[in-house]
């Protein structure tokens, strides 16, 4: 048996692979995942360390036992599973805990926050020779989702919005819809990202930095160009006759600084305008949708909307193809009456 044992430990000698393996039985999963916590997490915004801990946390309850000599692909498979499967949430929730499981698209963030973990310990840690996440699937995401509004429905939720007791989510909702920027984006507006030249009626809204990292511009006309402006009139009026640049487009009264919670002031608003399967979300949907409708091409939208690729705004190609259908009958029609003879 020792004979055995010599002969394995020299031939992983030659190999290259003792050192690193007598390293990776030292350290445990558990004291990865308290290192990076450590040294890792606190570089990353505020989001992100919120939603990778409780990921984190996941996997080392899960599998932080055991030393990372003895993690393997097949190990983290079987969790993968479990984590795609097993219920979750608080029990006495609207939705009971053992009717939710994890989307896949949640199943690949949490696969993500530990792959992230593994791989640091490899390249900058040397505790692990290579990372036993390569040749773990993720889940298939579906992020097509295809849910726009109908002309009465955007009626229905504007009016609805209108009515709100939240001063804001008029303005809010009609932005959304008419430019397809996202919440996030929206209501981090401040009056500097407002570009408006004396006597325009249209503006441009500039995001210094949007979701996919880069800066991007958004026209804004019609209704939500005078809504803006409104707000900005008003904005004028309290900061003694100049423009607050500073200043939130939407600001919370309550908390310096922050922009207005309007959460439950949508739920209110989706719930009597009696929209069933739709989210806040969706009016950027339904903008893509309005686009595509009015003749704007995939690209074009992609570049309203900040897609990086052309993959996302595809998704809305069936509606152009539709409008560009109905251009080619009225087309035809034209022709086939030219070329009827004359009696």
């Amino acid at each position: 048996m020792a004979k055995q044992w010599a002969a394995m430990v020299e031939t992983e000698l030659k190999a290259g692979r003792y050192l690193p393996r007598v390293v990776a039985e030292r350290h445990t999963l558990a004291e990865l995942i308290d290192r990076y916590r450590k040294e890792v997490l606190p570089q990353k915004k505020a989001k992100f360390i919120r939603d990778q801990t409780v990921h984190l946390d996941w996997w080392e309850t899960k599998l932080g036992r055991y030393n990372l000599a003895e993690l393997n692909s097949n190990l983290i498979a079987q969790a993968r599973n479990a984590l795609s499967t097993e219920p979750y949430g608080k029990t006495g929730s609207k939705t009971a805990a053992k009717d939710r499981v994890r989307a896949p698209a949640t199943v690949v963030r949490y696969m993500g926050a530990l792959s992230h973990a593994l791989n640091t310990a490899v390249n900058e840690w040397g505790w692990m020779d290579k990372s036993p996440m390569v040749g773990v699937k993720k889940p298939k995401v579906d992020n097509e989702r295809r849910r726009f509004l109908s002309d009465d429905e955007i009626q229905r939720v504007l009016v609805s919005a209108k009515d709100s007791e939240n001063r804001f989510l008029y303005t809010v909702v009609l932005m959304a819809l008419s430019t397809g920027m996202r919440q996030s984006e929206i209501m981090t507006l401040r009056w500097r990202n407002v570009l408006v030249e004396d006597g325009a009626d249209m503006g441009l809204l500039v995001m210094e930095k949007t979701k996919n990292g880069d800066a991007r511009t958004s026209p804004l006309a019609e209704d939500a160009f005078t809504a803006v402006m409104t707000l900005r009139d008003k904005a004028i009026k309290n900061n003694a006759g100049r423009l607050p640049a500073s200043q939130l487009l939407f600001p919370s009264d309550t908390v310096d600084n922050k922009p207005v919670e309007i959460r439950k002031a949508w739920e209110t608003c989706r719930k009597r305008a009696e929209l069933d399967d739709f989210r806040f979300h969706d009016l950027r949907h339904t903008a893509g949708s309005l686009l595509a409708m009015s003749g704007a091409s995939t690209r074009e939208i992609a570049e309203v909307l900040g897609h990086k690729t052309m993959a996302m705004a595809k998704r809305y190609s069936h509606l152009t193809q539709k409008h560009l259908g109905s251009v080619v009958a009225n087309m035809n029609q034209r022709l086939k009456s030219k070329k009827e003879p004359a009696k």
